[in-house]
């Protein structure tokens, strides 16, 4: 007589299902990460806005717009993601609106440029907030998903794979991209683009249904003290009674350094090799290629050696790009520069997220998390005012020199913090 079949989530239905969640979390990021790097919002972005008239100060904000969303959003869903007993079907609707908006930017791009370019300027411009928007709503019920459905010692290689088949994905994506900026350059290209991302999106979508996961046991009563206006009152409280917290979210802070240079780093390039905006394409190809490697790494320290490694790596690397923008000026410096830009961007986002896993438990995990992303807000804005400095500095004197050196300043400190927490490895 065969046994019915378990009805709430458990170590063995973990190990059951691990092949398969691992399979399609791994496949639906890749599809995501692709549909993100066709419409880089470090490269294609700053280019596109410049091109359809956007001022300094928008070309320096819009590419940290991406983050907003998935900074200030969770602290509003917080008590409701720890209420939650099985996360995939709030992740799945959610989706749906934060996927369709690339959709809707291509379309402009397409065939409203013309009669209304101030409007496909804004659309474009607010296309990553919106994204991160959605996303917002979703990302903590996210990795709530991921560490439910995968052990400790598979999610670092699960954040490697799923990011490698993005930007595997993602590179042959811009490589037909770089094709269609040369055959159709401009604003019709970059709409195409938007479209594509889309595309892929979808699929992504798609294959995240494939998760398989069972209700968890039921959360404890409703507590008044965990809504929002009283979550935000203890904040303080938690950020004095909690050193892991201050640290990790310090670390985060000060690893959004290398942004007060990097929004200008193709227009940099362009303008000290003297190149035409439609070969922005190599270095897309060479961020995409250096996210590869990135990812590698991700996937070999992280499982080993914790996020905590991940994130140091992250920082190293960040120093060595902002050294590299200080001294070259050659297009084969600039391919290696793009490069390790692609690394930093992936070690940085890898590694934090593999902290958060390692650094808090389950279930003050979301409330940890959107603390940390509220604080994390106006480090992000400050960047990005600093950006703009850069950038009009960058138009008179050619250089981003100084921008490169507040980012190296910035990065060290991050190093400092990320090195003071705990290695769970060794524990």
């Amino acid at each position: 007589m065969s046994s019915a079949p378990p009805t709430l989530w458990s170590d063995d239905a973990q190990r059951r299902h691990l092949r398969r969640n691992f399979a399609a979390l791994a496949i639906d990021g890749g599809f995501y990460g692709a549909a993100m790097a066709l419409i880089s919002v470090e490269t294609l972005l700053p280019t596109l806005l410049n091109e359809l008239g956007g001022p300094t100060w928008l070309v320096a904000l819009a590419p940290s717009l991406y983050q907003y969303g998935f900074l200030v959003i969770p602290v509003l869903v917080a008590g409701w993601t720890e209420r939650l007993r099985r996360y995939q079907p709030a992740v799945a609707w959610t989706s749906v609106p934060q996927r369709t908006v690339p959709l809707l930017s291509g379309l402009a791009l397409l065939f409203l440029h013309d009669s209304h370019p101030r409007l496909t300027l804004w659309l474009v411009a607010l296309t990553p907030l919106l994204i991160s928007c959605f996303g917002g709503l979703n990302v903590s019920a996210f990795w709530q998903l991921f560490a439910k459905t995968l052990p400790p010692n598979r999610r670092a290689s699960n954040m490697g794979v799923r990011n490698i088949i993005g930007t595997v994905c993602g590179f042959l994506a811009a490589s037909a991209g770089a094709t269609v900026l040369a055959r159709r350059p401009g604003v019709e290209g970059a709409g195409l683009l938007y479209v594509g991302a889309f595309v892929f999106m979808m699929l992504s979508m798609l294959l995240f249904c494939q998760v398989r996961e069972l209700p968890g046991p039921p959360p404890p009563p409703h507590d008044p003290s965990h809504d929002l206006l009283a979550r935000l009152r203890t904040l303080p409280g938690h950020w004095r009674g909690d050193a892991a917290l201050r640290r990790y979210t310090l670390g985060r802070v000060f690893s959004t350094g290398i942004g007060v240079f990097t929004p200008f780093l193709p227009l940099h390039a362009l303008s000290v090799l003297a190149l035409p905006g439609n070969q922005i394409g190599r270095f897309v190809a060479a961020q995409l290629f250096g996210g590869i490697l990135g990812n590698v790494l991700t996937a070999w320290l992280g499982d080993r050696r914790g996020g905590r490694s991940v994130a140091l790596a992250g920082g190293w690397l960040s120093l060595a790009l902002c050294a590299g923008v200080l001294i070259n000026r050659s297009e084969a410096g600039f391919l290696v520069l793009f490069a390790l830009f692609g690394m930093v961007t992936f070690l940085n986002v890898n590694g934090a997220a593999a902290l958060l896993l390692e650094s808090f438990p389950a279930e003050r995990r979301p409330t940890s998390f959107a603390f940390s992303s509220l604080l994390l807000a106006p480090a992000m804005l400050a960047s990005a005012l600093a950006a703009w400095g850069t950038g009009e500095l960058h138009k008179s004197t050619g250089s981003l020199g100084l921008g490169a050196l507040a980012g190296a300043a910035l990065t060290a400190l991050s190093l400092w913090c990320f090195h003071r927490l705990p290695d769970s490895r060794s524990e």
